[in-house]
């Protein structure tokens, strides 16, 4: 049986480990864009770390470890979905920082600097909502920023984790078991992606 300590040392951990596995939960994704995401998280995940307030010295070595982690991490990067906070408040850092660059747009004028036109005009955009599809985005607006879109479009595919995958194999073992292992490549495929679909995309009242 746990003493009162151990619990107290159990809970301290877990108020370090719940934005690692919100920040999990959000990168494991598979039916919104996610590679994107990956710099943004760390850098919420290093200030939501930072705030936490421990006491036991356990928990203290624990948050150190996953700050110099993420730190790390963010240093070698070069530094699902409703709007507004999602993910137990994970991305309010990044909502706070959006925020503020409202607030610096709007009473003070930007100085001249010596970058690019189009990037220029780019980075002058609002910042969208957290729950909007980036990819219908740019899209909309690829045409305001050809160069730019010719230069985000290959990373937009790729996905942070290779959690989707797995999640497939995982399917295709559950499709094709031993009694159904005459199955052939075209009708698996057909299978795999008639899982994949909604209940809403099936249009049935």
């Amino acid at each position: 049986m746990l003493t009162a300590d151990e619990i107290d040392i159990a809970k301290e951990m877990l108020l370090v480990l719940k934005p690692m596995e919100v920040a999990t939960r959000e990168l494991c994704g598979q039916k919104y864009v996610t590679g994107s995401t990956v710099i943004p998280l760390i850098n919420c995940l290093i200030k939501k770390t930072e705030s936490i307030d421990l006491t036991h010295p356990t928990a203290l070595t624990l948050k150190r470890a996953m700050l110099d982690n993420l730190n790390h991490s963010s240093s070698n990067q070069g530094s699902s979905d409703d709007d507004g906070e999602r993910s137990d408040s994970l991305w309010s850092v990044h909502n706070e920082l959006v925020t503020k660059k409202k607030a610096a747009s709007q009473s003070s004028e930007q100085p001249e600097e010596r970058i690019p036109t189009e990037l220029k005009h780019y980075l002058n955009q609002p910042t969208i909502p957290l729950g909007d599809d980036i990819l219908k985005y740019w899209d909309i607006n690829g045409n305001m920023f050809p160069l730019l879109k010719k230069i985000v479009q290959p990373y937009l595919s790729v996905v942070a984790t290779s959690v989707p995958s797995e999640r497939l194999f995982s399917k295709v073992g559950n499709i094709m078991t031993e009694k159904r292992n005459r199955l052939k490549g075209e009708k698996l495929q057909q299978l795999l992606f008639l899982s994949s679909l909604n209940f809403e995309d099936w249009h049935i009242e």
